[in-house]
């Protein structure tokens, strides 16, 4: 089990706990010309792997994500935008089976 980090004010967003315990999820997005695939990233997972307290500006989390068919393709595979969002399911759907 987690456990969550406090919040304080004046309010910054900044660790993949923090993301957590407020209900924002990521996701990122391939830049590459002829790609465009995007993913949800399960920030439950992501946590367990680097922690509640890892910042998660897109600096930090580039380092361990790559576009998986840009790679397969031969193409540069590290073209990547993060984007937050409210949260849109429980983390605990995880995988959205049958969505597109």
């Amino acid at each position: 089990m987690f456990k969550f980090p406090e919040i304080t004010y004046p309010l910054t967003i900044d660790t993949i706990g923090k993301h957590l315990a407020l209900g924002y999820e990521l996701f990122v997005h391939c830049l590459s010309k002829d790609c465009g695939h995007h993913s949800r990233i399960n920030l439950v997972a992501l946590a367990g792997k680097l922690g509640m307290d890892h910042r998660c500006s897109a600096d930090d989390l580039h380092p361990h994500f790559y576009c998986s068919k840009c790679r397969a393709a031969g193409r540069p595979d590290k073209n990547l935008q993060f984007q937050v969002s409210p949260l849109i399911d429980p983390h605990s759907a995880w995988p959205r089976e049958g969505r597109k």
